[in-house]
């Protein structure tokens, strides 16, 4: 008689028992792992929060189920927010700093430029993988066509006949 073979683990057994338990993303652990580092680094996580309004906007406006409007105006929206950052670092990493870093307007035309590239790169994305499908289905329909063309050459015009 055989025998069932026992898992090897004890997450591999709560993963058989219960599949929602092997989940590999837990909000409340990145939370709890960010609290302590954004309390350490209270000026930069202030700064982070103030200039990534536009990737929470995006979230909640945000209509597909993989959050692709929210992780392409997130991408855009960092890296506009780089400028904040770097100057925020060289002034120092104090609320001195940050007051004066808040106030300039070419670090808030960066970051929300940033997150504006990012609302056109997911408005112009279909429109691009529209055009790129229709060049391929036309290239494979010319394809079909020289195929169709060279078995008629070869074989005659019975080939194209429906139905025989």
């Amino acid at each position: 008689m055989a025998t069932k073979p026992q898992p090897t683990s004890r997450a591999a057994s709560q993963a058989a028992v219960n599949p929602a338990a092997s989940k590999p993303f837990k909000p409340v652990l990145l939370l709890i792992l960010l609290l302590p580092a954004a309390a350490l680094m209270a000026p930069t996580a202030i700064l982070l929060v103030a200039s990534l309004v536009p990737t929470m906007a995006a979230r909640v406006l945000d209509p597909t189920r993989g959050n692709y409007l929210t992780w392409t105006v997130f991408g855009m929206n960092v890296v506009g927010s780089l400028y904040f950052l770097h100057e925020l670092w060289a002034m120092g990493d104090d609320f001195q700093s940050l007051m004066i870093v808040i106030a300039d307007p070419i670090g808030w035309l960066a970051a929300m430029a940033g997150a504006g590239c990012g609302w056109l790169l997911y408005l112009i994305m279909p429109i691009v993988a529209a055009r790129v499908a229709a060049g391929q289905s036309a290239l494979r329909a010319r394809r079909v066509d020289r195929d169709l063309a060279k078995l008629i050459e070869d074989w005659g015009q019975g080939v194209k006949v429906k139905g025989e």
